[in-house]
C-alpha cells in the first residue's frame, strides 16, 4: 500500500493533478457542457446579431460568468463586455491553448452543473421565423386571378 501512495506521489509531483474530461474544458474555455447556459460560435459573435439574446440570458440566470475568446479582436468583444459591466456579469477572456482550437466565441456558464439542453443561440433565441418571411412574400401575378 505504501508503494501505491507513493508511486501517486510522484506522478503528481511530475504530470501534476489529474484532470476530469480535458477535450471538453479546453473546447469550453476551461469549464464543462453540463454547465453552459448560452454559447456563441465566432460567426455569430462577429454578427452582433444576437446581443440581446445574451442580454436576455443574462436577466434569467444572473450573477455567472461570461467567457470570451481572447484570440478574436478586442473591437468585436467590447459590445459583449459592455452588456456585462451593464448587467453587473463577471467576464473573462479566456485565450489560453484551448481557446485557439474552440469553435465559441462567447459562452455563459454556471459554476454548477445546469444542464440546459439546448445551449445554441441561434437554436435557443431565433432570429426571425420562416413563417414570417413566407406571409411577406406577395403573391404571384396567377394566384391573384386563379386562386
Amino acid at each position: 500500500m505504501a508503494d501505491r501512495e507513493t508511486q501517486d506521489y510522484l506522478s503528481k509531483g511530475i504530470y501534476g493533478n489529474k484532470k476530469t474530461n480535458p477535450d471538453e474544458r479546453n473546447k469550453y474555455f476551461g469549464s464543462l457542457r453540463e454547465r453552459v447556459y448560452l454559447s456563441m460560435t465566432i460567426e455569430q459573435l462577429m454578427s452582433n446579431e444576437y446581443l440581446d439574446a445574451l442580454k436576455k440570458e443574462i436577466r434569467l440566470h444572473p450573477q455567472q460568468q461570461l467567457l470570451l475568446n481572447g484570440q478574436i479582436d478586442m473591437s468585436k468583444l467590447s459590445p459583449y463586455i459592455k452588456i456585462s459591466q451593464d448587467t453587473d456579469c463577471s467576464f473573462r477572456i479566456v485565450s489560453d491553448e484551448g481557446a485557439q482550437h474552440s469553435p465559441f466565441g462567447l459562452i455563459y456558464v454556471s459554476t454548477h452543473a445546469v444542464n440546459e439542453e439546448v445551449v445554441d443561440v441561434a437554436v435557443k433565441y431565433p432570429t426571425s421565423l420562416p413563417n414570417q418571411e413566407k406571409d411577406n412574400e406577395k403573391p404571384s401575378f396567377f394566384k391573384k386571378f386563379f386562386s
